[in-house]
């Protein structure tokens, strides 16, 4: 796992690296040899001729090289029980400077001989390897679920140094188990004689999201179904999901009588004593009788957590709310039809409509809640 995020951690830094306006004699002159190494080399991919980045691989080849060295001793020093580890990071850096350097035609002018370290990572990575499983089979031994949690990443790690080290594979599902959450989780149904409605769909959603938190964390997820086929009676934690209060379709229509006018409006023509025509100007005048219709469905759902049924005081107790507004305007005028707006004159060519069905409505007012819902529950089980 650490090996992994540490291979993330480098592109992400060298991209925003190569992206910024830093020039690698700045990076040199802080120190930041290893950096300056590499921004040199990819300017000079860019442009063999960049006389600045020459001059900068040249200086900092030999000082990134020999800064990394000295990590390896000082490792050995400050954290010994990992220095194999820190050492097989140290030499893939020290490989990868060679690597950027050999992909360089014009970087290999200036480095004539740069160094490859793969005999020292492959001697190195069988002891990281042992370093890595040895601190799993510890935290595996002390039996609790977090330490069986980190005994997991040391063996990933061990893993990530040499593929299938000693039993790994079977360390790793192990840890993994004793790691685990367990949770059922208890979505209770909507009560509606009036309406007939049905939660599936969001609780389809729902568990979807559950789902996405069990790929990223040691939490995994029954329903009460799963839990009594398998006898399933003493998990970590109970989650229930119920639909405290709700409504669907409260309508209000209002009416809205609004008198129009416009000037400067082209009425009509007058004929001239030499015959020649003008336009006439003058007010024109509307009615406009605008009606809305609101229908309005909202509802609140409970979420507890709780370590066992009779738990009272619970792990997590709260509420999430969901509104859903339909509407429709229609209307019709009398009178002259430039004096209306162009919106309003749009709302006067549309006719009542009726709202959606109940189930629809109640599917738009829990959008919003399992959208809230999703993410507090990613946040309670980060850490787990």
């Amino acid at each position: 796992m650490k090996v992994f995020l540490r291979i993330i951690i480098i592109g992400i830094i060298i991209g925003s690296l190569f992206s910024s306006c830093t020039s690698p004699q700045k990076l040199l002159d802080k120190g930041n040899y290893y950096d300056a190494v590499l921004l040199s080399v990819e300017k000079l991919k860019k442009n063999p001729n960049n006389k600045n980045a020459k001059e900068t691989l040249e200086q900092a080849y030999p000082l990134a090289v020999e800064s990394l060295l000295s990590k390896i001793e000082k490792n050995n020093l400050i954290q010994p029980r990992f220095a194999n580890s820190q050492a097989a990071y140290t030499y893939e850096d020290l490989n990868r400077l060679y690597e950027k350097i050999q992909q360089s035609p014009a970087a290999k002018q200036i480095i004539r001989n740069p160094e490859n370290y793969y005999g020292q990572l492959a001697k190195v990575k069988a002891l990281a390897a042992e370093e890595q499983y040895s601190a799993g089979v510890e935290q595996l031994g002390l039996g609790s679920r977090e330490n069986a949690r980190q005994a997991y990443y040391y063996f990933q790690d061990a893993d990530a140094f040499v593929k299938n080290y000693k039993d790994v594979p079977e360390k790793l599902e192990q840890s993994y188990n004793m790691a685990l959450l367990h949770v059922i989780t208890d979505f209770k149904p909507v009560h509606s004689k009036m309406y007939g409605l049905s939660a599936a769909t969001f609780y389809d959603e729902l568990n979807n999201n559950l789902q996405q938190i069990e790929k990223n964390q040691f939490v995994r997820f029954y329903s009460v179904n799963e839990a009594n086929k398998i006898n399933f009676t003493n998990p970590d934690q109970y989650l229930e999901i119920n639909f405290e209060d709700f409504i669907v379709g409260e309508t209000h229509t209002v009416e809205r009588i609004k008198n129009m006018q416009a000037d400067s409006v082209k009425v009509g023509e007058v004929t001239l004593d030499d015959r020649t025509k003008k336009d006439v100007y003058g007010t024109v005048k509307a009615k406009v009788i605008i009606s809305r219709m609101e229908v309005i469905s909202k509802g609140l759902v409970n979420l507890t957590i709780t370590q066992n049924i009779n738990d009272q005081r619970g792990l997590l107790n709260q509420n999430f709310p969901g509104e859903y507004v339909w509407f429709n305007e229609w209307g019709h005028f009398n009178g002259d039809e430039r004096a209306l707006t162009g919106n309003q004159y749009e709302i006067c060519r549309r006719r009542e409509m009726p709202p959606p069905p109940p189930q629809q409505m109640f599917l738009e007012f829990t959008k919003p809640i399992l959208s809230q819902l999703g993410k507090r529950l990613e946040y309670f089980y980060r850490d787990y």
